[in-house]
């Protein structure tokens, strides 16, 4: 998906008004997606391994009759692995013309923040391994992270990630 094709979210649409986010739990840590970057949000069910994938990827799920991978945001974060419970969730999204979920321990609630809630992101976050991080949003003493979810993979474990789905496909074990 190229840049002008990409809703207009983060902290510049904030300063236009409101941006309203769905809120997640990974880990202890709070974060945020724009609504409008959420195809939905499914519960975690009927996952299929697959070999040689990389330590972040899940598997594939079939949602509403596609076979979709799943990414482990724990794992991508560096934070320690989990077994999942009830409250885990998949945060689909279309990235191109791929659709993607990223598996997350609780979705939280749909949230709105004004413009001067929204931050930039700090300078740590700027390096290439943080580049999904688009900013910070604070209500009083809560703080979120607001991420890109379409920065979230490279090029190459995007292409890694089609390659298995077609072969999934192929295969009809999904």
């Amino acid at each position: 998906m190229n840049e002008s094709s990409r809703p207009s979210t983060g902290p510049e649409a904030s300063a236009q008004g409101v941006l309203q986010v769905v809120g997640f739990r990974v880990a202890d840590e709070d974060f945020a997606v724009d609504i409008l970057e959420i195809v939905g949000i499914e519960r975690l069910d009927a996952v299929r391994q697959l070999p040689k994938m990389p330590a972040f990827v899940e598997g594939v799920m079939r949602i509403r009759d596609e076979i979709v991978p799943l990414v482990k945001l724990r794992t991508r974060f560096g934070f320690a692995e989990a077994a999942h419970d009830e409250k885990a969730r998949v945060l689909v999204v279309e990235i191109g013309d791929d659709t993607v979920g990223f598996i997350v321990d609780a979705v939280s609630a749909v949230r709105r923040f004004g413009s001067r809630q929204v931050e930039p992101a700090p300078p740590l976050a700027l390096s290439d391994d943080s580049r999904f991080v688009r900013g910070v949003l604070r209500a009083g003493r809560e703080m979120l992270v607001l991420l890109d979810p379409f920065a979230l993979l490279h090029e190459e474990e995007k292409r890694l990630l089609r390659s298995a789905v077609d072969a999934t496909e192929r295969a009809g074990v999904a």
